[in-house]
């Protein structure tokens, strides 16, 4: 039996890198732009991560980045930290505090396998 694509279309690891571009664009344009001016996205790297559903503004957030909110929440902290350095703040690991790229691709490759 063939896969029918109408219904819902195939997870891949591009289609997921892809929406985790999109995830990553808009926290990182949040933090630039809504409140978060005197300090850019990426000044906090080294403290915890925490996800809130509501910020200064108070908009709503959309359910596509609530969903991919959630799912990384899901995942182990050093996971977190790679995703979150690689698509909200554009591969900038060494801020993460990772000893190694190799470290951090480790990180980075695990958490986006455990998204599947």
């Amino acid at each position: 039996m063939q896969y029918d694509l109408s219904i819902e279309p195939v997870m891949n690891i591009k289609r997921l890198r892809s929406e985790l571009k999109a995830w990553g664009r808009y926290w990182a344009s949040q933090e630039k732009g809504l409140g978060y001016a005197s300090r850019n996205a990426c000044d906090r790297l080294g403290e915890p991560i925490t996800t809130g559903y509501f910020n200064a503004r108070e908009s709503i957030t959309p359910n596509h980045i609530i969903l991919y909110d959630v799912k990384i929440n899901g995942l182990a902290v050093k996971c977190r930290q790679a995703i979150r350095a690689q698509y909200v703040c554009r591969g900038k690991w060494e801020l993460m505090g990772f000893e190694s790229k190799k470290n951090f691709l480790f990180w980075l490759n695990r958490g986006e396998i455990n998204l599947f």
